[in-house]
């Protein structure tokens, strides 16, 4: 027997989604500041890079809570569209890539 299909209930969804969000920002806003601690009177690189990476960090952040405030929590699609996965994962991408940059000429 096939179990009957209901309705989508969006649910918490869009909360946990918007959770999920923030805590990736949290994540990248942590490598920007490791950065800068890095490259703390060292390296003008590495606090250019740290720098570069909590601008983008806060701008994740502020964007996905405008989404979400702009939809009232109601269409979790916004949050999770394609092209903003892309963004993110570019972001969390050229992030790694600092990193490693950091990493490397230690």
């Amino acid at each position: 027997m096939n179990a009957p299909t209901n309705p989508p209930d969006p649910g918490l969804q869009p909360e946990r989604t918007l959770l999920a969000w923030r805590r990736t920002a949290l994540g990248l806003i942590a490598n920007g500041i490791l950065l800068l601690a890095s490259g703390h009177g060292s390296s003008d690189v590495r606090t250019g890079l740290g720098i570069v990476v909590l601008v983008l960090s806060l701008a994740c952040w502020a964007a996905v809570s405008a989404v979400y405030r702009r939809t009232n929590g109601s269409k979790v699609h916004a949050l999770g569209h394609e092209s903003v996965l892309r963004v993110a994962a570019g972001l969390v991408l050229i992030v790694g890539l600092f990193d490693l940059y950091a990493v490397i000429t230690r």
